[in-house]
C-alpha cells in the first residue's frame, strides 16, 4: 500500500469536518496515512486521533521551507489536498510528491497531477450537499453520511461536569452571531454555564455574565483548543453559532445545538448523532455574507431563545 499525506484545511471547523472523513477511511489506507496540519491545531489533532502528524508552518519562508523538507523526507506517493486554495497546490508541487489530488479551483489545475472537476459534488458551487461529500471525493473514498459519526472519547475536565457551554462568537462576522444568549441563560436557570471562545468574544460573554453572574463563568480567551475540548467533553450540551467550536463539540460527540444565519446548514451542519442545526428559512438566506445587506438579520433573529432551550432539552433526553 502506497503511503499518503493529507493536507487538512486551515479553519478549525473545516479541518474537523475533513478529519472526520479521514478517520473513516478503510483501516488499510488509514494506517498508511500521515496528516499535514496547521501548526496552531497540531496539539488538538494529536488529542483527537493517533495518526502521524507533520506541522504545516506557514508564517515565514523558513517555516515553509522546513515543512517542504519534512514532507519530502516522508517519501509519500500521494498528497490529498483538502483546502481549495492556489497556495496549497503550489506548496504541494514544491514537495515533489508525485500524485497530487484536489479540486480544480483558483486556477490551480496545472499544479495538480490528479485534478478533479471544480464542482465535483455541488454543481455551480450551490452547496446543496454537505462539504464532507467533497472531501470524500478528494480522498477517493465512499461518502458516509455525517449524521453517522459516533464521536471520539477524550478525557473530560470534571470541573465542568453537567454545565452548558455557550459559544457566542464567530470569526466570520455578524451574520453568524446570534445575539440572544443572555436571554437563553435566563431560561436555563437550572444549569451552570461556561462561555468559551476567543479574546474577541469577551464583550458578548460579559453580557451573559451580567445576566446570571452566580451561574456563568467566562473563559473566553483563557483556554487552549485542547482545554476547550476537555471542557466540552464534560458538558451536558454545547450551544454555539456556526463556528469552529461548534464543530469541535460535534466531533467529540457532545450534544450540540448549532445556530445558523447567513450560512447553510446543508453545507456545514455539525456532524454526529447528537447534533441539531437550527435555522429559520429566509428568502435571502443562505447568502454567505459576513454582514446582512438588508440590515435585518432575520435569519438569526427569528431563532428564539425558547426554541433553542426546548431543542437542547429534547436532544439531551433522546
Amino acid at each position: 500500500m502506497n503511503s499518503s499525506i493529507v493536507l487538512l484545511p486551515n479553519w478549525i471547523g473545516d479541518m474537523l469536518l475533513a478529519l472526520s472523513v479521514v478517520m473513516r477511511l478503510p483501516e488499510s489506507r488509514r494506517t498508511q496515512t500521515t496528516l499535514l496540519v496547521p501548526g496552531q491545531m497540531s496539539s488538538l489533532v494529536r488529542m483527537l486521533c493517533e495518526l502521524p502528524v507533520i506541522e504545516y508552518g506557514r508564517s515565514d519562508a523558513d517555516k515553509r521551507k522546513r515543512t517542504v523538507e519534512a514532507v519530502r523526507m516522508g517519501r509519500f506517493q500521494t498528497m490529498y489536498l483538502l483546502p481549495f486554495s492556489f497556495s496549497s497546490a503550489w506548496f504541494a508541487m514544491k514537495t515533489g510528491v508525485s500524485v497530487r489530488r484536489g479540486l480544480s479551483r483558483e486556477m490551480r489545475r496545472f499544479l495538480l497531477t490528479d485534478p478533479l472537476p471544480r464542482d465535483v459534488v455541488n454543481l455551480n458551487n450551490k452547496k446543496l450537499h454537505h462539504i464532507t461529500h467533497e472531501y470524500a471525493e478528494i480522498l477517493d473514498t465512499p461518502y458516509l453520511p455525517p449524521e453517522e459519526w459516533n464521536g471520539v472519547t477524550i478525557l473530560p475536565d470534571a470541573n465542568y461536569t453537567g454545565s452548558i457551554v455557550y459559544c457566542p462568537g464567530a470569526a466570520y462576522g455578524p451574520a453568524k452571531k446570534w445575539r440572544h444568549f443572555s436571554e437563553l441563560a435566563l431560561l436555563q436557570e437550572r444549569y451552570n454555564i461556561v462561555i468559551l471562545g476567543s479574546r474577541e468574544d469577551g464583550e458578548p460573554a460579559q453580557e451573559i455574565v451580567r445576566t446570571a453572574p452566580e451561574r456563568v463563568q467566562d473563559l473566553t480567551g483563557k483556554t487552549s483548543l485542547t482545554e476547550v475540548a476537555a471542557i466540552m467533553a464534560s458538558a451536558r450540551a454545547v450551544i454555539s453559532n456556526d463556528s469552529g467550536l461548534m464543530h469541535l463539540a460535534a466531533y467529540i460527540g457532545t450534544p450540540v445545538i448549532g445556530l445558523f444565519g447567513s450560512t447553510s446548514p446543508v453545507w456545514t451542519h455539525p456532524i454526529g448523532k447528537k447534533s441539531i442545526a437550527l435555522n429559520v428559512p429566509e428568502p435571502c438566506a443562505p447568502c454567505f455574507d459576513k454582514t446582512c445587506r438588508y440590515q435585518h438579520y432575520r435569519c438569526l433573529e427569528n431563532i428564539t431563545p425558547k426554541t433553542v432551550a426546548e431543542a437542547m432539552e429534547k436532544l439531551c433526553s433522546s
